[in-house]
């Protein structure tokens, strides 16, 4: 995945059959920094991918052929943790939905502002950053919540519902001391109880999941007296 602020290494391929949007973006992506692929159909999605490496996929929804939900739901089955941002000018609740349970990572309805297409791409690419790193050239760690799945040295994990969501708040509190009563409120809503072990027992099966030695963590730490540190895994050398 790309690093923070580094738009150049972000690759992005558009899946749109009108010739003149299809300009409009890749100029306008193009010069904001990013790399751009463009694709007519879906029909081509499954070769392109097989030889190219991307972040990012922009669909359409209708499209010739099979329409932009069908190639959605190959992308999240072959593909499960690439983002993908479906356009449409079905502006019908029951489309947007549609599109969210197949896996949408966005829905933008048509016309839009290219500004707010921009922020969105941001966002969902802030997002896969945060909940993926690095180790050398490989990833040895790639959290998925959507699907409550967890990939360790190439191994798929369940996760269960409470695990998936006190994943995520570890990871979007990576560093950072979080006390019981803090992880009580995000997973449950209320103040951890002094006596209540189950943010423990919590910790304890998720570190099970994730180290490989969970008797000796190495990224899911107790900090005593205060509460858990979780330290995703660095670069060597950095």
């Amino acid at each position: 995945m790309a690093k923070a602020n580094d738009a150049e290494s972000n690759k992005i391929l558009l899946v749109d059959n009108d010739e003149v949007l299809q300009q409009l973006l890749q100029k306008f992506l193009t010069g904001q920094g990013y790399q751009v692929a463009v694709l007519a159909s879906g029909e081509r999605i499954a070769e392109f991918l097989n030889s190219n490496s991307v972040d990012l996929i922009v669909m359409d929804v209708l499209l010739p052929g099979e329409n932009g939900l069908h190639w959605l739901a190959w992308v999240k089955q072959h593909y499960s943790s690439l983002p993908v941002l479906i356009l449409s000018s079905q502006q019908a609740v029951d489309d947007r939905i549609a599109g969210l349970q197949l896996g949408a990572d966005d829905y933008l309805i048509k016309p839009f502002h290219m500004t707010e297409l921009l922020l969105r791409l941001k966002n969902i690419l802030r997002h896969q950053r945060s909940t993926e790193t690095k180790l050398d050239d490989s990833y040895i760690y790639c959290f998925d919540p959507e699907h409550a799945l967890f990939f360790r040295d190439g191994q798929t994990i369940k996760l269960t519902t409470t695990e998936t969501r006190l994943m995520r708040f570890l990871f979007d509190h990576a560093g950072e001391i979080v006390t019981r009563d803090q992880i009580s409120e995000a997973l449950r809503g209320n103040s951890h109880h002094p006596l209540d072990r189950s943010i423990d027992v919590h910790m304890n099966r998720l570190r099970k999941k994730i180290e490989a030695k969970p008797n000796l963590p190495k990224y899911l730490n107790t900090v005593w007296g205060k509460g858990y540190r979780f330290i995703p895994p660095k670069k060597e050398g950095v």
